[in-house]
C-alpha cells in the first residue's frame, strides 16, 4: 500500500489550503495516485461539504504529530460514535443552526451522533494576530470544553466534534474574506481540538459556531473570491466536521504507522514543522509544493532538509506515481546523469 501524507497548516495564509474546502482539489489528485492519503480536518472541510475521496483520511493535528513522530499508530473503523460539544456563548441563532446541521447529517449521511452538550460558561476563544501575519488563538479555561467533551467520552462517544464562538476583528475577518489576509479562525481550531484529542486521546475537530450578525455578513457578500464562496452559501460550519469524524481513524498501539509512510507533501515555504523534520528523520521522501505559497519562510534550503522540490500538485502528482512504482526520479528528468565510479 502506497501511503502518502498531506499537510497544509492553518492560519498562514496558504494560496492553496488557506480557506475552507479549497485544497480539497489538490488534496484528490494525490489521493487519486495513493491507496491512502492521511491528512488533518482544515484540509478538506468546507463548511457543509466535504468532498474528499473515500481513500482519504481525516486525523486530527496533534494525533497526526504524534503518528508522524513514531508515538502512535492509527486504527482505521467502519464509523465512531460521535459527541458534539456547542459553546454557550453562542446566541440563538447560532445555536438553532448548529442543532439543525448535527440533523442534517444525521438524517443524510447516517452519522452515528451519541449526543450533544452545551459547556457550563462560554469558551471565551479568540484569534490573534502574530508578527509575522499568521494567526494563532487563545482560551480563557480549557477546562470549560474539556469538561463538556469528557462528559460526552464517559458517555461512550469515540470522536469529539467541538463548536466553538471565537472572537475575530472585524478587518481581520473581512480581508480574510476578500482573499486578503490568513484564516483567522485557525490558530484557535487547531488549540482546541489538540487539546481534546491530547487529553482524552479520541479524535476530534473544531467548526466554528457565527453569531448572527456574523451569519447575514457572510452570506450577502456578492460574487466573492473563490476560495471564500463556501462560507457566503452557508454557514453550517460543523456538518463538515462531522462527516470527516465518522470514519476517522483512532490512535492505537498497532495498526498503521510512521514506517508505513511512502511520501511526506507540505508547502514549500512550511518545512520546519514536525511532518517536515519527521520526514528528514526517517527518511521519508518530502515533496515541496512551491505554488501554495504563505505567509512563512520556513524553507528546506534555509534548515538543511532534502526535499523533492515541485512547482504545483500536478507535479507532485507525478512524483508520488514515480514512487509508487518504484521508478527513479532522476530517470525522468534530463539531463540524464552518467553513473559515477566510487
Amino acid at each position: 500500500m502506497f501511503v502518502t501524507v498531506q499537510i497544509i497548516p492553518t492560519g498562514v495564509k496558504a494560496s492553496i489550503g488557506g480557506y475552507v474546502g479549497d485544497a480539497v482539489p489538490a488534496t484528490n489528485i494525490l489521493a487519486g495516485v495513493s491507496d491512502l492519503v492521511i491528512t488533518h480536518p482544515n484540509v478538506v472541510n468546507g463548511v457543509l461539504l466535504n468532498e474528499a475521496r473515500a481513500n482519504v483520511a481525516y486525523v486530527e493535528g496533534f494525533l497526526l504529530d504524534e503518528f508522524l513522530k513514531g508515538n502512535t499508530c492509527l486504527r482505521f473503523t467502519r464509523s465512531n460514535k460521535i459527541g458534539v460539544v456547542l459553546d454557550s456563548a453562542a446566541d440563538e441563532t447560532s445555536m438553532e443552526l448548529a442543532l439543525n446541521t448535527i440533523e442534517t447529517i444525521r438524517s443524510n449521511a447516517g452519522a452515528d451522533i451519541i449526543d450533544y452538550t452545551i459547556t457550563e460558561k462560554p469558551v471565551g476563544a479568540k484569534a490573534v494576530k502574530t508578527k509575522s501575519g499568521a494567526f494563532v488563538g487563545e482560551i480563557k479555561d480549557e477546562n470549560v470544553f474539556l469538561k463538556a467533551a469528557e462528559k460526552l467520552v464517559r458517555k461512550g462517544a469515540e470522536a469529539i466534534a467541538v463548536a466553538t464562538v471565537i472572537s475575530i476583528k472585524k478587518k481581520d475577518l473581512e480581508d480574510y474574506l476578500k482573499g486578503k489576509a490568513p484564516n483567522p479562525y485557525g490558530g484557535t481550531e487547531a488549540l482546541i481540538s489538540r487539546t481534546i484529542s491530547k487529553t482524552l486521546g479520541v479524535p476530534a475537530a473544531h467548526a466554528p459556531m457565527l453569531r448572527e450578525r456574523e451569519i447575514t455578513s457572510a452570506l450577502h457578500r456578492g460574487h466573492v473570491d473563490p476560495r471564500a464562496s463556501a462560507e457566503s452559501v452557508s454557514s453550517a460550519f460543523l456538518g463538515s466536521v462531522i462527516k470527516g469524524l465518522m470514519k476517522a481513524p483512532q490512535p492505537s498501539v498497532n495498526g498503521l504507522s510512521i514506517a508505513d509512510v511512502n511520501a511526506i507533501v507540505v508547502p514549500y515555504s512550511c518545512c520546519g514543522g514536525v511532518p517536515a523534520l519527521a520526514a528528514d528523520y526517517y527518511g521519508i521522501p518530502l515533496i515541496a509544493v512551491k505554488e501554495n505559497t504563505t505567509v512563512l519562510d520556513v524553507i528546506p534550503e534555509k534548515l538543511g532538509v532534502k526535499a523533492i522540490i515541485v512547482d504545483n500538485y500536478f507535479e507532485a502528482a507525478g512524483v508520488l506515481e514515480a514512487l509508487k512504482q518504484g521508478i527513479s526520479l532522476d530517470t525522468v528528468r534530463r539531463p540524464l546523469k552518467k553513473t559515477r565510479k566510487l
